[in-house]
């Protein structure tokens, strides 16, 4: 799958769930156990806003670590629409000349864009994930979509990149769905 499809799919499918979260759970905890859903949804908002700023190689308009908490509550009292906003401009700049090709700076080191990219769509996919368990939304992720981060992930995440954010591995039963696959091998229980 190219890299601003996947990218483009897995903001889609994370913006179905932000608009079906009910207020009234923004209190509830996730799979994500240091964070409620509203630290969650702050958490994706920030890393589409953070998504810009490293695609684009200027500073973020809301500075976070990676897989942190952006300073303040960018969920907002419309999360569905904060979110809209990040992930248009996370795509914008995803689609802008070479931004998924060459490399860019980040507070990691020097990073090239297919696997900035990679990093970005499998955290969105895989948090949306996370929201849906959290909010009882179905859970099911597009096959094709998360075969494609399942398979980056296999290739990206080493046993010292998982720590502090990544679980180790959950076991799965032969031919478990891809969703279970993908969300076991980053440490949730599908």
């Amino acid at each position: 799958m190219e890299l601003f499809t996947a990218f483009d799919r897995a903001v889609a499918s994370t913006a179905d769930v932000v608009k079906a979260t009910p207020a009234r759970q923004m209190s509830a905890p996730t799979p994500c156990a240091e964070w409620d859903v509203r630290a969650l949804l702050s958490h994706v908002i920030g890393t589409l806003w953070l998504a810009e700023a490293l695609l684009g190689d200027q500073p973020p308009r809301y500075p976070m670590a990676p897989g942190g908490l952006p300073p303040g509550d960018l969920a907002g009292d419309d999360p569905a629409a904060a979110y809209a906003e990040a992930a248009a401009a996370a795509l914008a700049a995803a689609a802008a000349g070479d931004a998924l090709t060459r490399g860019h700076a980040t507070p990691l080191g020097e990073m090239p864009g297919p696997a900035l990219a990679g990093f970005t769509t499998l955290d969105i996919l895989v948090h949306g994930w996370d929201l849906a368990m959290a909010t009882g939304q179905p859970a099911d992720l597009d096959g094709r979509l998360a075969a494609h981060v399942l398979g980056f992930a296999e290739q990206a995440i080493t046993p010292g990149t998982r720590a502090p954010r990544i679980g180790p591995a959950l076991p799965v039963a032969p031919g478990a769905p891809i969703t279970h696959r993908l969300v076991a091998f980053l440490g949730r229980q599908p």
